[in-house]
């Protein structure tokens, strides 16, 4: 009878283990799905405006200032988060288009060319999360 208690509770464990690591799977981390890179041309989707201060999306004059961000959003850290000052930041309106040029800290800050508006041609920073949630991937034009 005591066996029988054992590979009982031996089964339910293996049981909500499986179940555990079936939905990890299934909603597993899905950045890994579209790959970022070098010379993609990316374009601003969500709604965003370069007036408004509380809803506009941003790039990073330093890569640093893009990885605190990063880091004090993943981790709650907000007490070691450096303050980015809003100077070095530059707002983006819906549709700006930026190219990636490289990655930075593990591929979790991009090194981006601006193609539009008046800071165009210029070098910034982008997290990837916000790459991934508020840009899309534009198609590559044929030349021929």
């Amino acid at each position: 009878m005591i066996k029988n208690n054992v590979y009982k509770g031996m089964s339910n464990k293996l049981c909500i283990f499986l179940s555990l690591l079936m939905i990890s799977y299934v909603f597993g981390d899905d950045e890994n799905i579209l790959e970022v890179e070098t010379g993609q041309t990316w374009s601003l989707e969500s709604r965003s405006n370069k007036l408004s201060v509380g809803d506009s999306k941003v790039l990073y004059f330093f890569p640093n200032d893009a990885y605190n961000t990063y880091r004090a959003r993943k981790f709650s850290d907000w007490d070691t988060f450096s303050i980015v000052d809003a100077r070095n930041l530059v707002r983006l309106n819906t549709g700006d288009r930026v190219e990636i040029i490289e990655s930075k800290y593990q591929a979790k800050v991009f090194e981006v060319k601006l193609l539009d508006g008046f800071q165009k041609n210029r070098k910034y920073f982008l997290i990837k999360e916000d790459l991934l949630d508020d840009f899309k991937l534009m198609e590559k034009e044929n030349d021929s």
